[in-house]
């Protein structure tokens, strides 16, 4: 794989501090524990009671810019290298806010339309999907059932996976139901390259990841990161050794996961996304927008008890659970990323209880 306009901005960025809206300067990145005062060490022990004494993985709390609690637990790979804040996981699933900002990026770019129907996009697409949006696509609502798909091996061009994918019956009438569907998130990575003309992946890394200033943060495949050796290990029933950022990576997969990051990065995104870096308030009010079952665009958007919103995402794939929420008005964040795969959901409402009372 071979795309990577990281250069100097990448590496000026892993030596940075976070930013940190409306307060001092938060801790430098580091592989050592981040626990401030006693809420942090409360929310340490919180991940210990939730998770069980072997939970694995990278856990980041953060309010108002600053990093309430971040700490590795267990080990990268299964037995000798410990889980730091800075060692590299796979969002799987959650992977598709990337998919859905990039598509916004693009609109705000007047690029396209998020209202574009696919036959805008693609050729000789059939009748029954040629009213279909990409907002739709973006919302689960297009009617693309969520059981169509190739395996995330599979070696399919992407010319070939848009007219298969295109030729499966719908589940439901498009805009009338929600339905999960993963291969309607490749197909929106495919629509970012038929409207750009250059890869799915360069697009986010220029235009989302470098205006965030994300230091380590690419795709399944991204050499820069295998080099780190910093990539957590990946358990899976296939033979041969793979990590967070050397697996499988092709039409089976792109678009609706294989985001490679780090839980200081996911802080950076997430202050990049409450700026004006990446997406302006209009694209913004998109992103956030439910349609059905508060499912908005890469984000579930729900209600709290305090009258404010949270988006959130989880994500599951081959050795990897994760779980990341953000609290939109509160300014406030818990990303848990574990290589563990069973317990990142019931760690971030442990978390929760305690950030918010």
């Amino acid at each position: 794989m071979s795309w990577k306009p990281r250069g100097v901005v990448f590496v000026l960025a892993a030596l940075a501090l976070l930013a940190a809206p409306g307060g001092g300067a938060p801790p430098k990145e580091t592989d050592e524990p981040i626990l401030a005062g006693e809420l942090g060490k409360k929310l340490d022990a919180a991940v210990g009671e939730a998770g069980g004494a072997d939970f694995w993985g990278s856990v980041l709390v953060a309010r108002e810019g600053k990093i309430l609690l971040a700490k590795g637990y267990a080990f990268a790979d299964y037995g000798k290298t410990p889980n730091t804040p800075r060692t590299l996981f796979e969002l799987a699933s959650a992977s598709k806010q990337v998919t859905a900002a990039a598509i916004l990026h693009l609109q705000q770019k007047k690029k396209l339309s998020v209202d574009d129907t696919l036959d805008k996009v693609f050729k000789d697409v059939p009748k029954d999907k040629k009213t279909i949006t990409l907002r739709q696509i973006l919302t689960h609502t297009s009617g693309l059932s969520g059981m169509i798909g190739v395996p995330y091996a599979s070696p399919i061009a992407r010319g070939n996976y848009i007219e298969e994918m295109l030729a499966e019956p719908l589940g439901s009438e498009p805009g009338t139901k929600f339905e999960y569907c993963n291969a309607g998130y490749a197909l929106l990575a495919a629509v970012v390259e038929e409207v750009t003309g250059g890869k799915f992946e360069e697009y986010c890394e220029k235009n989302l990841f470098g205006p965030a200033k994300l230091a380590e943060t690419g795709f399944i495949g991204d050499r820069d990161l295998i080099k780190t050796g910093r990539a957590s290990s990946r358990r899976t029933d296939e033979p041969g050794t793979f990590t967070a950022a050397d697996w499988h990576w092709g039409w089976g997969y792109r678009g609706m996961g294989g985001v490679v990051t780090t839980v200081f990065d996911l802080l950076r995104w997430d202050q990049a996304l409450r700026g004006d870096k990446i997406l302006g308030d209009k694209a913004k009010k998109e992103l956030y927008t439910p349609a059905l079952e508060n499912y908005a665009c890469g984000w579930t958007v729900e209600p709290t008890r305090r009258g404010t919103r949270k988006a959130h995402h989880s994500g599951g794939v081959a050795g990897y659970g994760i779980n990341i929420v953000r609290y939109l008005e509160d300014d406030a964040a818990i990303f848990v990323l574990s290589n563990d795969g069973a317990r990142a959901y019931a760690v971030t409402g442990a978390l929760e209880k305690l950030l918010f009372p």
